[in-house]
């Protein structure tokens, strides 16, 4: 924010150096390799990044049945990348999340009285990672780290909340082709939105090439299996009875996300996507399900219209709904976040959209109207607003509003966010 003294950066910017330099001589030293090991950390040291974000957010949430929540957090990530020697570097990235007070429920101070927002206090490692560049056009990653593939509809970062989620993976992404992005990667374990380390089994691949300017083709699947002594709950669970396994399942699908011009400054928007998900690794047969995903807009200079259908089916008894377990899910079906774990009856929503861009202001507007995928139940419908915008060089910020209208399912729920984020890398 501003006021932060570049004397605070300084020091913290040391700080993290001395850890990194710290663990890698002790690790030198224990491998009999101390005068080798000394000239690489000093050539990584003296070529490093630091990258600082600082969001302080105010979140209030009303619901029927429950106290208002009020949550008043404030997000600091501090980072710090090495040069490269011989190919090789490191990463190193803290996060800590405080709260200023106790109005609301993070789960984990067991405030039940109020609404769920899930941002409980913690300080952890973010990330922790080495990484390779050896090869040509290929960058491979060991360690906890950030993942977000395409658009991050199945798996992200769930950056939306102030403790994200990162993997303990290994990953390896090439983009030797013009045009062409492979990824590939390995995970065994988690760190959620609540700074819990879970294991899991989930392999990654992902393909993505521009088959014309502005059309990316992806091919992808994914397949997650929590591997830890207890049944997974919450926003990736999948309201199937059983044990640790009950919601492993595997996702294989195909997107195309495009835009055509129309005029120099008219441009029609379009995306389609399909996948199928399928038990893995212990899963139960119950899950069986589709995934489709139709959009139309159009684009005209500042001014963008959009409609979007999205279904989430069930299975052919009504038990099981597609779901999205590592998916970053507020960017998608409101952001009042009703349908966080999709119904077992599944999910169709129309969306309706409206987004302007005025000087550095962004502007939107969506409608939603959800209904259930199996039967002709109405869920409810949704507004939701936004404005946001840069405020200074290093600083945006915006204000957001979300309304739910229960019909068959859940509450009615009213959202609201204001929030600043800053930015600085040296």
């Amino acid at each position: 924010m501003p006021g932060i003294k570049t004397t605070e950066i300084i020091m913290k910017k040391l700080l993290i150096k001395t850890y990194i330099a710290s663990g890698s001589l002790a690790l030198c030293a224990f491998g009999g390799w101390f005068q080798q090991c000394q000239a690489a950390t000093d050539a990584m040291m003296s070529a490093g990044t630091l990258d600082l974000n600082v969001r302080p957010r105010y979140e209030q949430l009303k619901q029927h049945g429950k106290q208002q929540a009020n949550a008043q957090t404030i997000r600091t990530l501090l980072g710090y990348q090495t040069g490269a020697f011989h190919h090789w570097y490191a990463n190193l990235q803290f996060i800590d999340v405080s709260s200023l007070d106790t109005q609301y429920n993070s789960v984990l101070n067991k405030n039940a009285a109020y609404s769920v927002i899930p941002d409980p206090q913690a300080t952890a490692i973010n990330q922790a990672f080495v990484g390779y560049q050896g090869l040509d056009h290929t960058s491979v990653k060991i360690g906890r780290q950030i993942i977000i593939l395409g658009d991050a509809r199945f798996v992200g970062n769930v950056g939306f909340r102030q403790n994200m989620q990162t993997y303990d993976a290994a990953t390896i992404e090439n983009t030797a082709i013009p045009g062409l992005d492979l990824f590939a990667g390995y995970s065994w374990r988690i760190k959620n939105i609540f700074n819990q380390l879970v294991p899991m089994k989930t392999t990654l691949a992902d393909l993505s090439y521009e088959v014309l300017p502005g059309n990316r083709m992806g091919i992808y699947g994914y397949w997650y299996a929590n591997t830890s002594p207890h049944p997974v709950t919450g926003q990736a669970g999948c309201y199937l009875p059983g044990g640790p396994d009950a919601c492993n399942s595997g996702i294989v699908g195909a997107s195309w996300h495009g835009e055509a011009t129309l005029a120099p400054d008219t441009h029609l928007l379009y995306t389609a996507a399909y996948a199928k998900q399928l038990p893995y690794h212990g899963g139960p047969a119950a899950i069986n399900a589709e995934y489709t995903h139709l959009a139309a807009g159009l684009n005209w200079q500042a001014l963008t219209g959009r409609f979007s259908y999205m279904l989430m089916s069930s299975n052919s008894n009504g038990t099981y709904g597609f779901q999205t377990p590592l998916a970053t899910k507020h960017a998608y079906n409101g952001w009042a976040e009703i349908f966080l774990t999709t119904p077992i009856t599944g999910l169709k929503s129309y969306e309706y959209t409206l987004a302007a861009k005025i000087g550095k202001a962004n502007l939107m507007a969506d409608y939603y109207r959800f209904s259930a995928a199996r039967g002709s139940l109405h869920y409810g419908d949704e507004v939701d607003l936004s404005l946001t915008g840069k405020l200074l060089k290093n600083v945006s910020g915006g204000i957001q509003y979300a309304d739910y209208r229960a019909d068959k399912f859940a509450v009615n729920t009213q959202a609201a966010w204001a929030y600043l984020d800053y930015n600085f890398r040296t």
